[in-house]
């Protein structure tokens, strides 16, 4: 099976939680970057806004504020379903297909 790199990286992201365990430092490290993309544009929109309309300004923040917790409530979802996923999980299939993308980037 050829991985597309969504897949690859996906399946990184898991082989990542399965031999270092699903810890909030391990989705920090996972997310971060989008995290803090989702800041900086609540930061930027709230200073566009601000000037002309203090409610438009803080809706905007209220927007980027929802997308983060809405990512926290889906990562609660992923830690209480880890214990289930870790054991349907076929770990040595997706340490094969890893290893022949891998091979087959190289």
């Amino acid at each position: 099976m050829k991985l597309t790199p969504f897949q690859y990286k996906a399946l990184k992201i898991y082989w990542r939680y399965h031999t270092g365990g699903l810890t909030v430092s391990q989705v920090l490290k996972v997310c971060w970057s989008q995290w803090a993309l989702i800041v900086g544009f609540g930061v930027v929109a709230y200073l566009l806004l601000v000037a002309s309309s203090p409610a438009l300004a803080c809706l905007a923040v209220g927007i980027f504020v929802g997308a983060l917790l809405r990512d926290v409530g889906y990562y609660r979802v992923a830690f209480r379903m880890w214990p289930v996923n870790r054991e349907i999980y076929d770990w040595k299939k997706m340490s094969e297909l890893i290893e022949s993308h891998e091979k087959d980037v190289v």
